[in-house]
C-alpha cells in the first residue's frame, strides 16, 4: 500500500492529485467523523482552483457520516 504522504506535523497538505485527492479527502472526512464524533463541523476553502473539489470531498465524507456541516465557503 501507498504511504499517504499528505500528513504533515500540524495539518494535512499536498499537491493536488499526486498527494492529496478527492478520494483521500473522502476518507480524511468519513475518518475524522468516526474518531472525534463531532456533531457540527464548519468547512471552508481558499482561493486555489482544487479546494472547492477536495472540500467538497471532506464534506461529502463527513455527510456519510452523519455530521451536520456549515459550509462558509471561500475564506
Amino acid at each position: 500500500m501507498k504511504a499517504i504522504s499528505c500528513f504533515k506535523a500540524y495539518d494535512v497538505r499536498g499537491r493536488v492529485p499526486d498527494q492529496l485527492n478527492e478520494d483521500i479527502a473522502r476518507r480524511i472526512g468519513r475518518a475524522y467523523a468516526e474518531v472525534i464524533k463531532p456533531g457540527k463541523v464548519v468547512v471552508g476553502h481558499d482561493i486555489r482552483l482544487t479546494s472547492e473539489s477536495i472540500k467538497g470531498a471532506l464534506v461529502q465524507g463527513l455527510l456519510e457520516q452523519g455530521v451536520d456541516v456549515h459550509d462558509i465557503g471561500l475564506c
